[in-house]
């Protein structure tokens, strides 16, 4: 089937045209023919899609087009719903963990970009937050399982990598200095205080 070629292939823009085109039978089925034995595997595949692209309006919105019976039993249906209740907490373990327990292998693709996704925003935030941290810290808090994939994705941001003290250290505040501009901002604040005076 061409949806699924499209997902072995990376062909996201593929995918979405099948999935176009398959919607009208799956949800408009005016003839009565029998539900596709695929039907609700590429449903969730899609609904799967849409978070990955953050596509939640969309999302939700697809939501409301399957029934009540199907989003609380079918597997398909179940796998992406749940994980989009856990990025609204902004439970990325369980994200993360969801990935162990995709209903089908094709599920692996989209996984895959969104763990990249949630990475690169944990990735902005922590060199944000610290200065440096520990090989063993960084592998946790951004979900790698090997010391390759963390020292990789390190290189990737330019992160300083130091292996004699197995420590990966974010550029500093000097280096990105953000200036507190409060001489300016006094200096504005009392010129509207005496715009103010003479209006009144």
């Amino acid at each position: 089937m061409g949806a699924e070629h499209s997902i072995k292939t990376g062909d996201i823009a593929g995918f979405e045209r099948y999935l176009a085109q398959l919607e009208g039978f799956y949800f408009d089925n005016k003839l009565g023919l029998a539900e596709s034995t695929v039907m609700y595997p590429l449903i969730g595949l899609n609904l799967l899609r849409m978070l990955s692209e953050n596509l939640i309006a969309d999302f939700h919105t697809s939501l409301e087009r399957i029934d009540l019976g199907q989003l609380q039993n079918n597997q398909f249906i179940v796998h992406p719903v749940k994980l989009e209740q856990a990025l609204m907490e902004g439970s990325y373990k369980k994200v993360w963990q969801a990935r162990a327990e995709v209903p089908t292998p094709e599920y692996l693709f989209f996984m895959d970009i969104l763990m990249s996704t949630i990475r690169n925003e944990v990735a902005s935030c922590v060199e944000k937050s610290y200065t440096s941290l520990p090989f063993s810290d960084a592998k946790s808090v951004l979900f790698f399982s090997s010391l390759d994939e963390l020292l990789k994705f390190a290189n990737e941001h330019r992160w300083t990598v130091s292996p004699s003290e197995k420590r990966i250290t974010f550029p500093s505040a000097a280096e990105n200095p953000r200036q507190f501009q409060g001489e300016n901002i006094m200096k504005q604040s009392l010129l509207y205080a005496q715009e103010l005076e003479r209006i009144v």
